[in-house]
C-alpha cells in the first residue's frame, strides 16, 4: 500500500463531518434560498435522505474490496484500460474541484476580511500548509482535524445561540410557496453538493481501521453534518429572510455581523471566517491527498511524495484559472457544479456497482 500510516474509526468520522460541512458552511444557505427563497429549510432537509444515499453508495463500493482504494477498485471491476479511464475521471475531478476550494478561500478572504492584499498571496499561503499536511500523511491530516473539531463546534454553537432571539418564523411563510421544479432543483442542490463530494474518501478507506461498526459511524457522522446545515439554512432564513439569504453568497458570514448582546458581544464574524478555513482546508486537503496518492497509484509508484510539491503548483496555478472574478464563480461555476458532482456520486458509483454484481453473476453461472 502506498500510505503506510492508519487512521482510526473515530478520526475517520471527525474527517466525514468536517467534509459533509467544508464549504458549504458558508454558501448553502444562498445556494438552496435561490431556487426555494423561503422553503429552502425545506428542501434543504428533505436533501438529507438523498445524500446519506449518495453515501452508502461510496461505502458499498469499498466494501466490495476493503483493503484497496478506488484506483485499485476501478481496475479490479473495470479491467486495465476502462479501470484506468475511470481513475483518470476521478483523479480530474479532484485536482479541479480542490483548486476550485482554494479558489473559494482566497475569493471569500480578499472580498471579506483582507481586500487590499492580492488574492495571489492568500492563495500560496493556503496551498503551503496543504503541502505541509499531505506531505506528513493521513495520519497527520485526521489528528489535526480531532484537535480543531472542539473549535469548530464551539464557533458554531456560539453563532446559533446568538441568533435565537433574533428568530421570526413569519419570514418562512408563505409555506410551499416555490415553484415544484425550482424546489425539487433546490432539494437536489441540498444533497449533492454536500454528500456528492465525498467520493474522495473512497481513497482514505482503506487506511482507516475496519470496526464492525464502522460503516454505521460514518453515516452517522455524515447526519450530524447535514443537521448542521440544515440548521444554518434555517437560522439564515428566519434571521435574513429569503431575499437577503438568497442575494449574499456568504449569508452565514452576514450572519455574525448581526449578532448583538447587551452591545458586548458583536462583530465576531472573524470566528465564523476561522471555522469556514477549518472545515475547507480539510476538504481540500483531502482532494490534495486523493489526487496525488490516486495518481501514484496509477502510475504504479511506490510512494506519492514525489508528486506532493506538484501537484501543490498546479492546484496553486488552477485556483487563479478556475474563475477571473467571484461573480463568474457564482453566475457559472456554483449553478452547474450540481451536475459534476451527481455523476461522481451517483453515475459512476452504479456504473461499478451494476459492473460488478454483473461480473459476479457470469462467473457464477
Amino acid at each position: 500500500m502506498l500510505e503506510k500510516g492508519k487512521i482510526s474509526a473515530r478520526q475517520l468520522t471527525v474527517l466525514v463531518f468536517l467534509s459533509v460541512i467544508g464549504d458549504m458552511i458558508l454558501i448553502i444557505p444562498a445556494v438552496v434560498a435561490s431556487y426555494a427563497q423561503q422553503d429552502g429549510w425545506i428542501a434543504s432537509l428533505l436533501g438529507m435522505p438523498i445524500g446519506m444515499f449518495f453515501l452508502w453508495l461510496m461505502l458499498h463500493i469499498s466494501s466490495f474490496y476493503p483493503k484497496l482504494n478506488l484506483v485499485q477498485i476501478n481496475d479490479r471491476i473495470l479491467g486495465k484500460w476502462l479501470g484506468a479511464l475511470m481513475s483518470c475521471a476521478y483523479l480530474l475531478f479532484f485536482l479541479l474541484a480542490g483548486s476550485t476550494f482554494i479558489r473559494e478561500v482566497g475569493d471569500f478572504l480578499t472580498t471579506q476580511l483582507f481586500q487590499t492584499t492580492p488574492i495571489r498571496y492568500i492563495h500560496l499561503l493556503f496551498v503551503l500548509i496543504l503541502l505541509w499536511g499531505v506531505w506528513n500523511g493521513i495520519e497527520s491530516i485526521a489528528r489535526s482535524a480531532e484537535i480543531l473539531l472542539p473549535l469548530f463546534l464551539f464557533i458554531c454553537l456560539v453563532l446559533i445561540v446568538c441568533l435565537i432571539p433574533q428568530i421570526d418564523l413569519e419570514r418562512l411563510k408563505p409555506f410551499l410557496g416555490s415553484e415544484r421544479l425550482s424546489f425539487a432543483h433546490a432539494t437536489l442542490m441540498a444533497s449533492v453538493y454536500p454528500f456528492g463530494e465525498l467520493c474522495s474518501f473512497l481513497m482514505i478507506y482503506p487506511y482507516a481501521a475496519k470496526p464492525s461498526h464502522r460503516q454505521k459511524d460514518v453515516l452517522l457522522s455524515a447526519l450530524c453534518a447535514a443537521l448542521l446545515l440544515f440548521s444554518l439554512v434555517f437560522i439564515s432564513l428566519t434571521v435574513l429572510g429569503a431575499y437577503f439569504t438568497e442575494h449574499n453568497i456568504y449569508s452565514t458570514y452576514l450572519l455574525t455581523q448581526k449578532i448583538n448582546i447587551g452591545a458586548f458581544l458583536q462583530r465576531i464574524e472573524a470566528l465564523m471566517a476561522t471555522a469556514w478555513v477549518i472545515s475547507t482546508f480539510f476538504k481540500t486537503a483531502l482532494f490534495f491527498y486523493a489526487f496525488a496518492v490516486g495518481t501514484a497509484q496509477l502510475l504504479r509508484l511506490s510512494t506519492a511524495k514525489p508528486l506532493i510539491i506538484p501537484t501543490s503548483f498546479l492546484m496553486y496555478g488552477l485556483a487563479m484559472m478556475v474563475a477571473p472574478n467571484l461573480l463568474y464563480y457564482v453566475k457559472t461555476i456554483v449553478p452547474y457544479w450540481i451536475d459534476w458532482d451527481f455523476t461522481y456520486a451517483f453515475v459512476l458509483p452504479m456504473l461499478l456497482i451494476v459492473v460488478y454484481y454483473m461480473k459476479k453473476k457470469l462467473k457464477r453461472g
